[in-house]
């Protein structure tokens, strides 16, 4: 397990650290380079080459974001994510790359957040990286009716327990932390997937969303459809 953070004082166009992030993969040629783009964004990688690595320092480190190349030695990636599942609702990017679609489904099944492209974006991390951190500060977030345990990963609407999986919290989330903007289908595949996804995809999630967060007598549905422009929760319960 390797450390990499360049020092932000050697380099003027680094930013310090505001974020954390677990990689896990056995390629060093592409683990040195997310480390470089990663630290240009103000994030903090420590790199693990198997995935025993990988569940050792997600225990030790809490990071914002585990970042998991589809194939891992010692202990797979599936396993790797069911175990990191079971103990943190920390966001999991599995990397992948052609011929690895079967690998990929499992991970997801088995309690990965998202797929990314792999050699890796950073642009398509960044987003869970410094998301996770912001509410990791926060641990209980109260918007209107709805509050959110971040910690226990519990929610509920006025008190009413409600059971969200791991893809609606993110999407919960991130439309809360908009605060009513408007956010199109195509931000929210980035910012819960972390790649581009078809419209119909966000739009099953937002209505089992809205379906599970039900009618409020006061705001109605938190999540409304904006006609050609995406979705945003009901601004009232910001008022």
């Amino acid at each position: 397990m390797v450390v990499g953070q360049e020092n932000s004082r050697d380099r003027p166009d680094m930013v310090a650290a505001r974020g954390s992030l677990v990689l896990t993969d056995g390629d060093e040629a592409i683990a040195t380079q997310l480390i470089e783009d990663a630290t240009a964004f103000g994030i903090q990688t420590t790199w693990c080459r198997d995935g025993a690595e990988a569940l050792f320092a997600v225990g030790a480190e809490s990071p914002d974001v585990l970042v998991i190349a589809a194939r891992t030695d010692t202990v797979d990636t599936v396993d790797v994510a069911s175990a990191v599942r079971n103990r943190s609702t920390v966001p999991i990017l599995v990397g992948s790359a052609v011929g690895e679609n079967d690998l990929v489904r499992a991970a997801l099944a088995a309690g990965a957040s998202a797929v990314i492209s792999r050699p890796y974006d950073i642009t398509a991390i960044a987003p869970f990286a410094f998301g996770s951190s912001s509410r990791q500060e926060r641990k209980i977030v109260a918007a209107g009716p709805i509050r959110v345990d971040l910690r226990g990963h519990e929610t509920r609407v006025r008190g009413r327990h409600v059971q969200l999986t791991q893809r609606e919290l993110e999407l919960l989330m991130y439309l809360i932390e908009r605060e009513g903007d408007v956010a199109s289908s195509d931000e929210i595949s980035h910012a819960v997937w972390g790649r581009a996804s078809d419209t119909n995809t966000v739009a099953v999630h937002v209505r089992r969303l809205r379906e599970k967060l039900g009618h409020d007598p006061e705001h109605g549905e938190f999540i409304r459809t904006i006609r050609g422009a995406g979705y945003r929760i009901v601004p009232s319960i910001y008022t």
